[in-house]
């Protein structure tokens, strides 16, 4: 099990570069960028009124945190961590 976690943080990372990179390169990216931070924001509030101790919340979370789409201070709790590109090494799934 502990293999499949490590893959799984290893193609999480992948993903969340991927799409850093997609929504820098592509016109129109800052606004494709934001639907898709509204859309992962609707599946977190969705899927903590479901399965409050989901792994799947704290997977959005990161996600969130990773994109840049949380500030110190947010209603959501989700507070900002460092990222990479803030010179902290990628830890699995960003968290």
């Amino acid at each position: 099990m502990a293999d499949d976690t490590e893959r799984l943080g290893l193609l999480m990372g992948v993903f969340e570069l991927a799409l850093t990179r997609l929504f820098e390169a592509s016109p129109g990216g800052g606004r494709a960028r934001d639907l898709f931070v509204e859309d992962v924001r609707r599946l977190l509030a969705d899927t903590r009124e479901l399965q409050g101790d989901s792994p799947a919340v704290q997977t959005y979370e990161a996600l969130l945190r990773r994109l840049g789409a949380t500030r110190p201070g947010d209603a959501d709790g989700l507070g900002v961590v460092p990222t990479p590109e803030q010179g902290v090494p990628p830890v699995g799934s960003g968290v």
